[in-house]
């Protein structure tokens, strides 16, 4: 077995129900609000889309008793799974997604890859409390 890569955490807290906020999150389409993805298509299992690194696909893995929204996510260079939880938080909710460093990504372009991720969190918060 190879050794544990380095994970990067990011969270939302969000003031709506769980419920709500895994509803928003469950239609990629809203993911569209955070500003990173373009153009999101649904086509079989999967979802394409354009990013700042250009096309990807996600595939959910979702489990709405837990209020699981893993997720795959594949470019022309990578592939990583990506854990997201909604957690109930007081009368809201929080978010969270743990990224595992793909094989073959240096750290760099790994934290590179995320840096901007706190401005689509930023945007799905707006998005999502506005509702």
């Amino acid at each position: 077995m190879k050794e544990p890569r380095s994970v990067i955490v990011k969270t939302l807290v969000v003031d709506r129900d769980p419920a709500k906020v895994y509803q928003f999150f469950l239609n990629l389409k809203n993911w569209e609000t955070g500003g990173a993805l373009k153009n999101i298509k649904k086509k079989d299992e999967w979802w394409e889309t354009d990013t700042p690194f250009g096309k990807a696909r996600i595939r959910l893995r979702q489990n709405q008793d837990f209020l699981i929204l893993d997720h795959d996510f594949q470019t022309r260079d990578s592939q990583w799974t990506v854990f997201c939880r909604v957690t109930p938080n007081e009368r809201g909710s929080a978010v969270s997604w743990l990224f595992i460093r793909p094989e073959g990504m240096s750290q760099n372009e790994f934290e590179s890859q995320l840096k901007n991720f706190e401005i689509e969190t930023e945007n799905w918060k707006k998005a999502i409390e506005s509702k």
